[in-house]
Order: C-alpha cells, then structure tokens, then sequence
C-alpha cells in the first residue's frame, strides 16, 4: 500500500496522540465516590457538552443524518394482586375451604409481590427479552462511571484463554452471547442469564484448522444465510485468511477464503442493515501488507471483489441508529504496526473516507453502536494504549465509561451489547474473562 493509500482518511490529530481518552478521565477512587464528574454549571447544562457542541449537532447534517429515537428499556410490571386484595375478592372462608385450596396452600403454590418482582429484574433474556448481570458478583477491578457497574460474567474457571470477539445471536442461536477465544481456537456460547458457558465448535471441529481466530458476526438480517461468520487471520501477511460460516449446531463450512480483497490478517466483519446505500453481503477488513485490497465484499457464494483501499482499520459496524448518517465507521488505531491515526472514520458506500467521528485515541480499536436501552445510541470504543472503553457522543465528545480492561492489539470485535441496550459486554482478553457493565444496583 503506497504512503498516499495509508493516509486517506487522516484526521486532525497528532500520530499516537491519547489526549481525547486522557482529558475524558479517568476517575480516581475519591472522583467516583464523589458521584458524576460535572459542576453543578454543568449539570444545569443538562449535558457535558456546551451549548455551542450541541447546537452543532451530529457530524452528519441534518438532512443525511436521521436521528433515530432511543427505546425506552423500562417494562412497566403489573405485579399480582397482594393478599389483601386477594381476599376481599375472594368467596368466603367456608366455600374457600371446599372449593379451593386453602390460603396457606395458595401462599406457598404463588410468589408474593417482592419475590415476582425479584426475579423480573433477574430474569435475563426469557423475561421478555430484558438483560441483566444482577446475579453475578464477581468485580473485575475495573474503574467505571458512577451510575454503572462492572462485574465478571465468565473466566477461565470456564475455559476462557483470551476471548478475542463477542458477538450476540438470536433466534435459532437461543439468544446467548457467542464468545470467539483465541486462546483455545473455539467458539464458545455463554448464557447471560446462567453464567453457563458451552463449546459450539472447538479446535478439531473446525471445518480448516484455525491459526489464529480473530473476529465473528451474526447474520442477523439474513443477507446470506443467518449464520454466525467468524474469521481466521491464518499466517501474518500470507493472504491466506479464512472466514468460516456457522450454524447453531456448531456445523460450520469455509465460506470464503484468501488470497483476495480483505483476506489477509482478517479483523472485522460486518453485515449493512436493510435499505443502505452499501451493497449487500459480508464486509471483511484485514491489513494486506501491499498485497492488494485492504477490504472486500463477499457475496452469498462466498466470492469476494474489492471495496476500499483504507488501510490500517481494525474495526468496523454499520451505524443504524441514524447518526451517523447509516453509514460505515470503522476504527484506525495508531500503533503496533497499525498505519492508522487513531481515528474512527466513516467510510462511504463507494469505499472512500467520509468525516472522522472522533481523533486523537491512540490505539482505538473496537467500536460498535448502542441500540438504545441505558446505554443510548451512542458509538463507544475501545483502546488498547489506553486498556479503556468509552462513550463518543456527536460533537465529538469523549466519554470514559470504564478503565482497567487488558486489551491486545487485534481485538478489534470485543464489544457487544445485549439486544435491549442493558448490558454492555467487553472481552478482556488478557485477562481470559468477560466483562459485564450494566446500571448499577
């Protein structure tokens, strides 16, 4: 790749800077004790940015851009009746002891009021698809914003050795969060409810031998198939990536394979949502060495074509929130060998650089959108030279939602959120463990 290919896209800032992740934190132990970090000018504001950044808005116009609206996650909980009410509704205690069981037995065969109320804010995803981590306990050590927390859902006491990408899957796929481990060259499933953690398909299932797994996405629109993708970088600079296809049983096939656009060193994959301007099928980026294509469009037979010349991009989601215009955005991390700037960037349907979301973080690797819920609809990121995840809000405005995680530097698919926007979860990879960060109690 020539030196003018490496720079397209390159933001404002300088190379390797961390600014923007150092000046939005982090929160020493006394700061989060304290409560938020805004004055109290601030937080009559109503929002850490001033009037002057709000007005401006998303980095798209107005016209591009479409704010999508933010789903409430509140589901208003009737409750059963309590005793009281029970039992002036009820027929006489002579009648009840005939026709019915009497009040001891009805007591013990029905929960009360708390209890039922208890287990719907645990209840996880078979309560109406509401997520929660509220029945583990286990603190990672993370420093995190007040108002959330963070806890352990899965370690190695699991079989984890270096999860390296996260992705959720419904459907057919029992919505579990699917878990690719680098470590182990499996792909596990984790159910966030139990904590319960199954092999899908392990080292000697794979359909190739895997050298090093990198990167998975669901196939949640069905633009191919509905299948779980995950890609294998294989040797460093050999264009010899693999991506394979996956079904809920574990059964799994090579979809597509290198040489080609996209298929050297494999770290994202991405699918477009209905009615975008991008062309359909599976969008691959890896770094080429020169050898060609920094990224590729496969289609439903697993043939790829060349889309864009960007390099350095290690992840990537398409935004379908509408604030960033449904576009591309894709992270350029500066550093380790990466010939990005430490942006995130938006790339055009026709593969050419758009407007930079944010600059100036460093080793900025992971990105992915929330789908509203507690966590909005914001972008948040994730850092290897700074082991931070954060919040990027149009402006841009850099939030540091938690700190403390051990990130690698080609991990760039380790952030999903559950389906609802309750629950942010973070593979830490050098700590062998998922993260849950969540509402606090």
């Amino acid at each position: 790749m020539d030196s003018g290919a490496a720079d397209v896209g390159r933001g404002p800032a300088d190379s390797g800077s961390t600014d923007a992740w150092v000046d939005a934190g982090p929160m020493d132990a006394e700061t989060a004790d304290a409560g938020p970090t805004m004055d109290a000018e601030t937080a009559d504001a109503g929002s850490i940015m001033d009037a002057e950044t709000a007005d401006a808005g998303p980095i798209m116009d107005a016209e591009t851009a479409d704010a999508g609206p933010i789903m409430d996650a509140e589901t208003a909980d009737a409750g059963p009746m309590d005793a009281e009410t029970a039992d002036a509704e009820s027929m006489d205690t002579e009648t009840a002891d005939a026709e019915s069981m009497d009040a001891e037995t009805a007591d013990a065969e029905s929960m009360d009021a708390e209890t039922a109320d208890g287990a719907s804010s645990d209840a996880g995803p078979s309560d109406g698809g509401h997520y929660s981590c509220r029945q583990f306990s286990e603190d990672p050590g993370w420093i995190v914003q007040p108002g959330l927390r963070a806890v352990t859902v899965a370690g190695s006491e699991q079989g984890l050795s270096q999860p390296v990408a996260l992705a959720f899957a419904e459907g057919d796929f029992g919505s579990l969060l699917y878990i690719v481990d680098r470590g182990n060259s499996t792909l596990f499933s984790l159910d966030v409810v139990t904590g319960t953690v199954t092999p899908v398909v392990e080292g000697a299932d794979w359909a190739r031998t895997p050298e090093l797994l990198t990167t998975i996405v669901w196939d949640r629109y069905n633009t191919i198939d509905g299948r779980l993708y995950v890609g294998d970088q294989g040797e460093d600079g050999d264009g010899d990536s693999v991506i394979f296809g996956v079904l809920p049983t574990g059964e799994n096939t090579v979809f597509a394979e290198g040489p080609g656009p996209g298929l050297d060193d494999v770290y994202a994959l991405a699918f477009p949502p209905p009615g975008t301007l991008y062309a359909d099928g599976l969008y691959v980026a890896g770094q080429t060495d020169g050898m060609g294509a920094d990224w590729g469009l496969v289609d439903a037979t697993g043939q790829v074509q060349a889309f864009s010349d960007i390099a350095g991009v290690q992840g990537m989601v398409f935004d379908d929130s509408g604030q960033y215009g449904n576009f591309l955005i894709a992270t350029r991390p500066d550093g380790r060998g990466f010939s990005g700037d430490g942006s995130i960037t938006v790339i055009l349907p026709d593969g050419t650089a758009g407007p930079i979301a944010a600059s100036g973080l460093g080793g900025v690797h992971a990105v992915t959108i929330g789908p509203g819920g507690t966590f909005g609809r914001d972008l948040y990121a994730a850092s290897w030279s700074d082991d931070a995840v954060g919040r990027i809000k149009p402006g841009p405005v850099v939030e540091v939602v938690a700190l403390g995680a051990e990130l690698s530097g080609n991990d760039g698919n380790i952030l999903a959120f559950s389906p609802d926007g309750e629950v942010l979860f973070v593979a830490d990879l050098k700590a062998s463990r998922v993260v849950c960060i969540e509402a606090a109690l």
